[in-house]
């Protein structure tokens, strides 16, 4: 038989309404007493009324919100499909998912939209952080004020939000230098595009990239680093300028998107030898170029499970009062080739 809030109050000594607060994770109640009735609750193996809950919240529904990057990336789109299939299972638990898209990584921008999420009265906020000092401050003090924050894709260490959902990205760039390092054992030179410096995912990738390729004996010389905010536009026109510069190039490096407008890029340049290429995140176009036999590797994070797993971590924070078993919800590092496709 399941345990009631009127037991746990009575087990703990303190009134219902102090439980209450405990499950919801609200303020105003003390250090002691609260992981007292957490004890309690794990213990006792409490389980909310779901049924219930729903009824409570169809009138007055707990509502998040979610902050994207521009959907002109691919994997945003890929990460809205996963987040829109947990917003069809939970809608009937009264949990409403409001999702607003940027269209820059300006801070300005990003301010606008938090503003915006307070406004509206979420009960918790979901985000891609950008690393600028004013919109950190200003998220921290959102969850001061009882705004239960969850940041994915991008970790900042400064956040103080309850979980954090994504790869552990200084890992994957480990991983796609030991990779370029097999597909040019005699070195060669290479250019970076890195999709922005905003967003730590980013400059992870590069930082585990690079710190791998120093420590290598591989004579890869990387020539360039230049950013392309997802652009493929922005792509193209970077790599035909490292290809104009260098025609001796041998790769290029990735940290998002773009590998299209470095392969339009590689079919008008004056290059008679193959160039090797690895990025990041398998969307419907590097996966068609790892098939076509333009792209060596992708390097990927199943973008809709992390969608997916965005809402339901927060619902089960939210609704079931579950905290993550970790901070850190850790997505696995994927290699991904022609013949896995």
């Amino acid at each position: 038989m399941a345990v009631t809030i009127n037991e746990i109050a009575q087990l703990a000594n303190v009134s219902r309404a102090t439980v209450d607060k405990v499950i919801h994770h609200r303020p105003g109640v003390k250090k002691e007493t609260r992981e007292r009735v957490e004890f309690i609750l794990k213990n006792m193996d409490y389980r909310p009324n779901l049924l219930g809950k729903a009824l409570v919240h169809s009138k007055n529904p707990m509502k998040i919100g979610i902050i994207l990057p521009p959907d002109y990336n691919a994997f945003i789109q890929v990460l809205l499909k996963g987040i829109h299939k947990a917003q069809a299972e939970y809608a009937p638990f009264g949990f409403e998912v409001v999702v607003k898209m940027l269209t820059s990584l300006e801070p300005v921008e990003f301010m606008g939209l938090l503003l915006q999420m307070e406004a509206e009265n979420v009960n918790g906020l979901a985000m891609i952080p950008i690393d600028d000092p004013q919109v950190i401050k200003k998220i921290n003090q959102m969850e001061q004020n009882g705004i239960h924050i969850l940041t994915f894709n991008s970790p900042i260490e400064e956040l103080h939000g309850f979980c954090y959902v994504g790869q552990d990205h200084k890992k994957a760039g480990t991983v796609a230098a030991g990779l370029m390092e097999k597909l040019l054992p005699q070195g060669g030179k290479i250019g970076v595009i890195i999709s922005s410096h905003s967003l730590t995912c980013h400059t992870e990738r590069l930082d585990g990239f690079c710190s791998r390729l120093f420590q290598s004996l591989n004579e890869i010389q990387i020539i360039g680093t230049e950013e392309n905010q997802d652009k493929q536009e922005d792509a193209f026109r970077i790599a035909l300028s490292y290809l104009n510069r260098y025609p001796d190039l041998m790769g290029f490096y990735l940290s998002g998107n773009g590998c299209r407008g470095v392969q339009q890029a590689l079919s008008i340049a004056n290059i008679s030898h193959p160039v090797k290429m690895i990025c990041h995140d398998l969307v419907p176009e590097s996966a068609q170029m790892l098939q076509d036999g333009c792209l060596d590797f992708v390097i990927a994070q199943n973008a809709q499970e992390q969608g997916y797993q965005i809402v339901k971590q927060l619902f089960e924070y939210l609704m079931l009062a579950q905290k993550p078993a970790d901070y850190f919800y850790e997505i696995p590092i994927q290699i991904i080739t022609r013949e896995l496709l």
